[in-house]
Parts: structure tokens; C-alpha cells; sequence
């Protein structure tokens, strides 16, 4: 791939970045400075005398270690509130689960579940094999409530750390403090992107863990009525993934973009047996071009004129198209036109959309001053867009009232001529 087209990319990237770094600075509070985040852990439990399971949640906080200028400092236990909420404590040595989440706690969700292993033994640089008791492990997922990035993480208690851990009462089976390690972390900063055909997008992922471990990284497409496929990201195709320099860029790389690559995109993450995924949503969006067929109308009482509001190249299909009548004068509410027409959709053949509606208009004194507005809407504008002819109707004069009348008598006057025709033609004698 040129020069040219990795710089543009790492400028999309470049900016992502940007942005996420000016809204760590923004946060207020911000969760690198309460170290306290409000969590759910989600567990299914059987329910007694059946064979069904139901979701349990119960309600807990999550305590993240916080990197300074000296090193990660371990979370204060003893500032915990006395509210007898159970607590995931995440020690050292771990990775920054922070990074990028630093946000309004009141803007995050977070949820941890236990992650079964099929009792079998995780191995993981650092951590021992025991002879005796597995390892507990968890997934921790951290969301923004509007979308801006979602983080991932394997959290594991070692065996020697449940059996040590805090006394006291138990919630459901999570002790008052469980002490655990985050080894594996996947981020995204953009889970929904929205493109237009034929631009260059980038794909956001990336992921944190212990250099002494090999990564794989892996994307696939996952779309409506179809298998997931995976993407294939050397060979010069459309799609290829960053240079992971520095250790921890996955993210994927689209040059232009067509209709059949919406979907959604899985980043999927592997290290050693264990494989985090985050999904990126991505939606194509064209905006249509509008236009009516004039811009104003001069007219005479009683004349007709026919107006058309041409909506091409949009996707996706859905939109929402009117013809209003705004009367002159200001504080007036439009109407909407009756009688509109529509005509069939014509598809292109990259996708994309495109109609007409249309009626015909029989100017009276009311028109005169009055706008007509085409107003569409479609997910791809942030505001509606209006196209407008003004009408202005003139009275009509003696003179056409007297051209009309004349033209009326001349055409009586022709069949009245026609009608004796015919008759004399009928009562003339026969020749025999």
C-alpha cells in the first residue's frame, strides 16, 4: 500500500486519538479520579427444581489501580463507602483497563461475569500452575451510554487469592472483596461508524497485554441473512490491518467503501486460550440530492401547473418526503398538500435510491404569496431538507373574462353549425 494512502489513514486514527485525549482532559469527575465505578456482575443460576437457568445481577463496584507519575497506584480500600456492596478490586500486575474510559462515571456501564474454563488450567506468562485449584476468571466489559467506545478484560483471581480472601458475609457467592488481575484488554473508541460510498474508513481497535505473550488478530463480517465471513486483510485487497507499531494497533483499514461491506465488524483478539472480540457497527450513508422542477411560478387565476420534488442517490431506503402549503404571513402553520403523488423507486447501480413526488397545482387568490416546500428527511441529515417555489397569482382581467366568453360562443356557434348540418343532411328527399 502507498505512502499516500497510510498517511491519510493515520491521520483518520490520528484524530480518533485526538479527540479520545481531549475528552480524558474534559471528564469531570472522571473515573481516573474516583477509581470507584458502579458495576453489575451478571451470573445465570438454576432454578431449584428445574432444569432452566435465569440471569441474577447484583449490584457491586469495580476499583482500578491508576497510573502515575511513580507507577500504578494499588486502590484505597479503606475509603470504601460502608454500603456493604461487594468490590472487584483490580491489583497489580495488570493492564490499563483505564485507558480510554476515562469519562463521567454516570456516562459508563459496567458489567463482569464469571468466564468458565471447562475446568482447564489457563496458562499465562507470570502467573504459576497450581497443583491444587484453578484460577477464577471473569470478563469485565465497560460501555458509554452514547456510544463512544467500549473496553473489554479478562480479570483472573488466582486460587491462592480465593482462599485468603476477605471474610465476612457473602452476596450470592461473591465475597465483600475479590482481589483480581486484569491480564487482556480490547478497546474500541468508534463502535458505530457511519461512511459515505467510496471513502476510506478506518476501523478502530486495539487491545493491551503482557509483552511477553503472542497476539493473533483477526476481523470478520458479520450481515443480516449471511454467514460471518472472515476478512481477508493481505493480498492487496480493499481491506488491511495497521502495522501493529506500536504493539497494539488491530484496527482494519476499508478503502473505498461499498454498499455489500455494511455490517458489522468483529475485531477478535487472541492470547494464549484466551479470545476477547469487540464489534464495530458500520452503516453506510448517502445523502440525497433534491430539487424541484422551478423555483417560482407566476400564474393567472385558474391556471394549473405541475410540481415535481426529485429525491435522488440516498441510502439507505428509508426516508420521509412531503409537499407543504406555507401560507403568507408569519406565526401561520403550513398544511400539508393533498393528492401527491409518488413514483416507483429507481435503484442505481451502486445502491443507492431515487423517486419523485409530484402534484398538479390549480392556482386560486389563495396561492398568491403562498410557498410550496419540498421537505425530506433521512438518517444520513442532521436537519431536513427544504426546497421551496414561491407562487404568485394575478386576478383574471375583463379582457381574458371576455376572450373566455368569446371562445366559449365560437365553440357553441361550431356545433350548433354541425348539429343543422347534420339535420338538413337527414330531412333532404331521397332521389327515388
Amino acid at each position: 500500500m502507498g505512502c499516500g494512502t497510510w498517511l491519510a489513514a493515520g491521520c483518520l486514527l490520528s484524530a480518533i486519538i485526538t479527540r479520545t485525549m481531549n475528552s480524558t482532559v474534559s471528564a469531570e469527575p472522571g473515573l481516573r479520579r474516583s477509581l470507584q465505578l458502579p458495576c453489575v456482575f451478571e451470573m445465570r443460576k438454576t432454578i431449584p427444581l428445574s432444569n432452566e437457568t435465569e440471569t441474577v445481577l447484583l449490584n457491586i463496584r469495580l476499583l482500578l489501580p491508576v497510573a502515575g507519575a511513580e507507577g500504578a497506584q494499588r486502590p484505597q480500600t479503606e475509603s470504601l463507602p460502608a454500603d456493604n456492596l461487594p468490590s472487584f478490586i483490580v491489583q497489580e500486575p495488570s493492564v490499563n483497563i483505564l485507558q480510554h474510559t476515562d469519562e463521567d462515571i454516570d456516562m459508563l456501564d459496567c458489567r463482569i461475569s464469571p468466564y468458565f474454563t471447562a475446568n482447564t488450567q489457563i496458562l499465562w506468562p507470570g502467573r504459576e500452575v497450581q497443583a491444587h485449584g484453578l484460577d477464577t476468571w471473569f470478563t469485565c466489559t465497560i460501555k458509554h451510554i452514547a456510544g463512544k467506545y467500549t473496553a473489554t478484560a479478562f480479570l483472573v483471581q488466582g486460587h491462592e487469592d480465593r482462599e485468603h480472601q476477605t471474610p465476612g458475609q457473602l452476596h450470592q457467592g461473591i465475597a465483600e472483596q475479590t482481589h483480581v488481575s486484569a491480564v487482556l484488554a480490547v478497546r474500541t473508541r468508534l463502535p458505530h461508524v457511519r461512511t459515505a460510498l467510496g471513502t476510506d474508513v478506518v476501523l478502530d481497535c486495539s487491545f493491551t497485554a503482557d509483552q511477553r505473550v503472542a497476539v493473533a488478530v483477526r476481523w470478520a463480517l458479520r450481515q443480516k441473512g449471511r454467514q460471518e465471513r472472515r476478512i481477508a486483510t493481505s493480498g492487496g485487497g480493499r481491506a488491511e490491518m495497521f502495522p501493529q507499531e506500536p504493539r497494539g494497533n488491530a484496527s482494519l483499514l476499508l478503502r473505498r467503501v461499498e454498499l455489500g461491506d455494511e455490517g458489522t465488524y468483529i475485531c477478535a483478539v487472541q492470547a494464549a486460550a484466551l479470545v476477547l472480540e469487540q464489534t464495530v457497527q458500520l452503516q453506510i450513508m448517502e445523502k440525497p440530492t433534491v430539487t424541484v422542477n422551478v423555483n417560482s411560478l407566476s400564474l393567472v387565476e385558474g391556471e394549473q401547473q405541475k410540481l415535481v420534488c426529485d429525491i435522488r442517490n440516498y441510502y439507505p431506503a428509508d426516508i420521509h418526503v412531503q409537499w407543504l402549503r406555507e401560507p403568507l404571513g408569519a406565526g401561520l402553520l403550513p398544511d400539508t398538500v393533498p393528492n401527491v403523488l409518488t413514483s416507483s423507486h429507481q435503484r442505481s447501480s451502486s445502491g443507492t435510491y431515487s423517486f419523485s413526488r409530484f402534484f398538479l397545482l390549480t392556482a386560486t387568490l389563495r396561492d398568491d404569496g403562498c410557498t410550496y416546500t419540498c421537505r425530506v428527511e433521512h438518517p444520513s441529515l442532521q436537519a431536513p431538507i427544504r426546497r421551496s417555489v414561491t407562487v404568485a397569482v394575478r386576478e383574471a382581467n375583463s379582457t381574458t373574462w371576455l376572450l373566455l366568453l368569446l371562445l366559449g360562443l365560437a365553440v357553441c356557434l361550431v356545433a350548433s353549425l354541425h348539429y343543422l348540418h347534420k339535420a338538413r343532411s337527414t330531412t333532404k328527399p331521397k332521389p327515388y
